[in-house]
C-alpha cells in the first residue's frame, strides 16, 4: 500500500516519452498549418522541439524542414536555405526532398537571386516522377510562382494551367487559383469572376495569405473604376487586420502601396503619404523595387498635392532611384530567362531523365534473363548520363559567369553600370571609414553631347563614349572604380586620394579627352567634359553626400563655361578650375 502511494505520488513528475507514431502525427498537424495560422503552428514547432532527443533519422528532417519554413516566412528567406539544403541532402524520402529544393528555388527567387533559383531545376527535375502527386503538383506550382517572379506571366499561366482542374489538396488548388489570378492582374487580363472563385476557393481552404492578396487584387479592379473608388478603399480597410496578422513582408508590403493608392485617388494626401512610406520601407526591406517605386511615386503625387515642393522633390529623387533599380532588375530577370531557354537546355534534361529511367527500370526488370546485356545497358546508360551532367556543368557555370558579368557592366562602354557603382561605393567607403582614410569622388558628363547625336547619328555617339572610357582609363589606378551612372554622365571613385589629388588626376583626364582625335568615327569635331569633386573631408562617408556635392561642383564647371575641373567647398562656393570654354561639334 505504501509503495502504491509513492508510485502514485511520483506519477505526476515523469513525462512518459510519446510514441514514433504520436510524434509523425504531430509532425504532420503542424505541416498542416504552416500557413492556415502561423501562431498555432510555431507553438507545434516549440513543443516539438522538445520532444527532438527521442526523433528518429526521419523525424529529424522533417523537423528540419519545418522549422525552415518558419524561417523562411519570418523573412529569413537566405538563412533558411542552407537548413532546406541540408534536408534535400539527408532526406530518405523523396517527397521532402523535392519539397526542400522546391523551397530553395522559391525563396531565391523571392529575394530576386534568378541565377541561383535556376540551378535548382537540374535537383527537381529527377525527383517528380519519384514523388507523390500532390508534392509532384506542388513543385509544378512553384514553377509557375518562379515565372511569375521573373515577370513571364504568359509561362507562368501555362504552368498553373497543367494542375487547375486536377484532383488537389485544398491549400494547392487555392495556390494554384492564386498563382493563375496573379498572372492575370499583372497582364491586365483579371476579371471579378476569376477573382471571386480565387477568393472561394482559398477562403474554404483557409489560407490566409493567398487569400488577403486574392482580396487586395479586387480592390485594385475597383480602384480602376471612377464610381466605386471609395468602396476599394473600404474593401482595403476591412482585410488590414487580417493581412497585418499573417506578418508576411510580400503581402504587408503590396497591401500598403495599394492602401496609399486608394487614399490618394479618394483625396486624402496625409493618409497617403503615411501609408506609401510605410510600403516604401516594407518593400526596401524584402527587395520589391516595383511596389517601392510605385510606393515613393504616390508620396511624390501627395507632396504636390500639399504644396510641399521640398518633400516632393526628395520623393521624386527616391522614386526615380527605384525606377532604375527595377529596370536594372529586368535587365537581371531577362539574362535569366536567356539561360533558362538555353537551346530547352530544362526541357531536354527531363525527357532524357524521364527515359533513362524508364530504360533502367525495365533492364531491372528483366535482370535475371538477361543480365549480360542489361548490365552493358546499365553502363552505357550511366555514362550517357555522366556525360550529359558533366555537359550541363560545363554550359551552366560559362551562362552563370556571363549573366554575373553583365547584370554588373554597361554593356556599350564596359565599365560598372550605376547599380554595381553604387554597390562598390558602399563597400569602399566602409572600408575607408574603418580605416579613417580619406577618399575622393569624381563625377563628369561630355559636353553638349546631344549635339553629337543629332549632328553625327547616334552610332557616332557610342563611339564617342567609348572613346572618352579609354582616354580615362589610361589615368586610373587599379584600386580606383570607374562606372556609367547614365546618358553620357560617368563617375570614379578614388579611395585614398585628397581633393588636391584627385583635382589634379581629373585634369588629366579632361586634357586626354579633349586630346581625342575622332577622324576614326568619319567625322572630324571637338570633345570635352566638364568635371565635379567631392571627398570624404567634406561629405563625410556617405555616398548619397558625395554624389550631390560632385554634383554641384559639375554643375559650377557647367555654369562658368564648361570644360573645366570644379572642387566642392563646405560654404557653398565651389573651386572652379580656370578653363577655356567647351569645345562644340561642327
Amino acid at each position: 500500500m505504501v509503495r502504491f502511494l509513492i508510485g502514485a505520488l511520483l506519477c505526476p513528475f515523469f513525462i512518459f516519452p510519446l510514441s514514433a507514431d504520436e510524434i509523425d502525427q504531430q509532425l504532420v498537424r503542424a505541416d498542416a498549418l504552416r500557413s492556415q495560422d502561423v501562431e498555432a503552428f510555431r507553438t507545434s514547432l516549440s513543443a516539438l522541439s522538445n520532444k527532438s532527443a527521442s526523433f528518429s533519422p526521419a523525424q529529424v528532417q522533417y523537423f528540419n524542414y519545418l522549422n525552415a519554413y518558419s524561417l523562411s516566412y519570418s523573412g529569413k528567406l537566405i538563412e533558411a536555405v542552407p537548413l532546406y539544403e541540408s534536408v534535400f541532402q539527408s532526406a530518405s524520402d523523396k517527397s521532402l526532398q523535392l519539397r526542400a529544393k522546391n523551397s530553395i528555388l522559391n525563396n531565391y527567387a523571392l529575394v530576386r537571386d534568378f541565377p541561383k533559383a535556376l540551378q535548382q531545376i537540374p535537383d527537381i527535375v529527377p525527383l517528380l516522377s519519384l514523388a507523390k502527386d500532390k508534392d509532384k503538383h506542388l513543385s509544378i506550382l512553384t514553377i509557375a510562382l518562379f515565372y511569375n517572379q521573373l515577370e513571364e506571366f504568359e509561362q507562368s499561366l501555362q504552368y498553373s494551367a497543367r494542375v487547375i482542374g486536377q484532383k488537389l489538396s485544398s491549400r494547392n488548388a487555392c495556390l494554384a487559383h492564386n498563382l493563375r489570378s496573379e498572372s492575370l492582374h499583372n497582364l491586365g487580363r483579371l476579371d471579378r469572376e476569376t477573382l471571386n472563385t480565387t477568393i472561394e476557393v482559398c477562403n474554404t481552404s483557409k489560407e490566409p495569405i493567398a487569400l488577403n492578396l486574392a482580396k487586395l487584387w479586387l480592390a485594385q479592379l475597383m480602384l480602376a473604376s471612377p464610381d466605386s473608388i471609395a468602396g476599394a478603399l473600404d474593401a482595403l480597410l476591412a482585410i488590414q487586420a487580417d493581412v497585418e496578422s499573417t506578418n508576411y513582408p510580400r503581402l504587408t508590403s503590396e497591401y500598403y502601396t495599394a492602401l496609399a493608392q486608394a487614399y490618394f485617388a479618394n483625396k486624402l494626401f496625409h493618409n497617403a503619404q503615411e501609408s506609401a512610406l510605410k510600403g516604401a520601407e516594407l518593400a526596401k526591406g524584402m527587395g520589391y523595387s516595383k511596389p517601392r517605386k510605385t510606393a515613393y511615386y504616390i508620396l511624390y503625387q501627395s507632396a504636390i498635392e500639399k504644396g510641399d515642393n521640398a518633400q516632393a522633390l526628395d520623393a521624386f529623387i527616391q522614386y526615380a532611384e527605384a525606377d532604375k533599380a527595377y529596370l536594372d532588375e529586368y535587365n537581371v530577370k531577362q539574362m535569366a530567362i536567356q539561360q533558362a531557354k538555353f537551346d530547352n537546355l530544362e526541357k531536354n534534361i527531363e525527357i532524357q531523365l524521364l527515359d533513362k529511367e524508364n530504360s533502367l527500370l525495365k533492364a531491372q526488370a528483366a535482370l535475371s534473363r538477361e543480365e549480360k546485356q542489361n548490365h552493358r545497358l546499365l553502363i552505357t546508360l550511366l555514362a550517357s548520363t555522366t556525360i550529359l551532367v558533366l555537359m550541363w556543368a560545363i554550359i551552366n557555370r560559362k551562362l552563370h559567369a556571363a549573366l554575373r558579368e553583365k547584370a554588373q557592366t554597361d554593356s556599350l562602354t564596359k565599365v560598372a553600370n550605376r547599380h554595381y557603382f553604387t554597390e562598390l561605393a558602399s563597400k569602399a567607403l566602409d572600408r575607408m571609414s574603418e580605416q579613417q582614410d580619406v577618399l575622393s569622388f569624381v563625377i563628369f558628363d561630355l559636353d553638349h553631347f546631344k549635339s553629337v547625336n543629332d549632328s553625327y547619328g547616334h552610332p557616332t555617339g557610342d563611339w564617342v563614349l567609348k572613346a572618352v572610357v579609354n582616354a580615362v582609363r589610361k589615368h586610373c589606378r587599379k584600386e580606383d572604380v570607374f562606372g556609367r551612372l547614365g546618358g553620357e554622365e560617368f563617375g570614379l571613385l578614388l579611395p585614398g586620394c585628397n581633393e588636391k589629388k584627385a583635382k589634379e588626376i581629373a585634369e588629366c583626364m579632361r586634357n586626354s579627352i579633349r586630346q581625342i582625335d575622332t577622324a576614326e568615327s568619319g567625322f572630324i569635331f571637338d570633345i570635352s567634359a566638364s568635371f565635379g569633386i567631392s571627398s570624404t573631408a567634406s561629405s563625410k562617408y556617405q555616398f548619397e553626400a558625395l554624389y550631390a556635392n560632385a554634383d554641384e561642383a559639375l554643375y559650377g564647371s557647367k555654369k562658368h563655361g564648361r570644360n573645366r575641373v570644379s572642387v566642392f567647398q563646405v560654404n557653398g562656393e565651389s573651386d572652379v578650375g580656370n578653363v577655356g570654354q567647351a569645345f562644340q561639334p561642327a
